[in-house]
């Protein structure tokens, strides 16, 4: 399979990812904000070599407008009357307008992606634990969902968290963990209920890279490859190009943990990164 993530089209963070199985099928991870959406099509057209492609499965993993953008803008364009990908299965948490309540910040976010998801044209289910999808060689399981008792960091910590796992025939399956915007709270939980583990071969790296799960959750996936969707600024922590690690962020920090497990880092800031699996061992 390959794994496509998306490049930044705006300097604001994002996280898209599209999954292209060698079966032919099409799976989107978020997808980015609302800037990011012709880049989101164009890019869909350029690796399937159709124009808006048919999505088999897009998974939402929570209502940040970074995540959502794009979905959002699809949704208002197909209102009114402009063409968009057919996609047979939008996967999402239902969650009220009132959880915006929790982070007053964010409040506006939840009401926007609800009116997104009740206008949407795109056929609609809501996740479930432990619930897997099958797409000819490659499966979805999603390891954890919303907890509304982790009152903490709320929105970071209602993303779902997804385990993509690949079979390969003589090869050993590939494994691939979304983590969303997953925060300490949801990391360590997510922990608990995986006691069989979360090794895998790659991980999209939680909230852009900082902030995100504790180093506990990353030395539990050990992976090889780690997915930053993190733009310069965020990367080398920096309001002020001319003084880099001097902004707020805890990116270089967790830069240093993904070194210590010997993980390639991957980011998609300038032209969109392609983990083609058939090359891995």
């Amino acid at each position: 399979m390959k794994i496509i993530q998306l490049k930044n089209f705006s300097p604001i963070q994002m996280t898209g990812f599209i999954i292209l199985t060698n079966g032919g099928h099409t799976i989107v991870v978020d997808g980015g904000n609302l800037q990011d959406t012709d880049g989101f099509l164009e890019t869909l057209e350029e690796y399937t070599g159709v124009k808006n492609k048919e999505i088999d499965c897009w998974f939402m993993t929570h209502p940040h407008d970074d995540h959502f953008g794009v979905f959002k803008t699809l949704t208002e364009r197909a209102e009114k009357g402009q063409e968009i990908p057919a996609c047979k299965m939008f996967c999402y948490t239902k969650q009220p307008d009132e959880f915006g309540h929790d982070e007053e910040i964010f409040a506006n976010q939840i009401v926007q992606f609800n009116e997104a998801v009740r206008k949407t044209c795109y056929p609609l289910h809501e996740f479930k634990e432990k619930e897997i999808f099958e797409f000819g060689d490659l499966t979805a399981e999603v390891l954890r969902v919303w907890n509304p008792e982790i009152k903490a960091n709320a929105f970071n910590n209602s993303s779902a968290v997804l385990r993509f796992t690949e079979k390969r025939g003589q090869k050993k399956d590939f494994v691939f963990i979304v983590l969303g915007d997953l925060g300490v709270e949801g990391g360590f939980e997510l922990i608990e209920k995986c006691p069989e583990g979360l090794k895998a071969d790659a991980v999209q790296m939680a909230h852009h890279g900082q902030n995100g799960v504790s180093k506990e959750v990353y030395e539990a996936i050990s992976p090889r490859f780690a997915f930053f969707s993190t733009p310069d600024w965020l990367w080398y922590n920096t309001i002020d190009p001319a003084n880099p690690g001097k902004g707020p962020w805890k990116t270089l920090e967790v830069r240093s943990w993904m070194e210590e497990l010997k993980a390639v880092p991957l980011r998609a800031c300038e032209k969109n990164v392609v983990l083609d699996t058939a090359w891995v061992d």
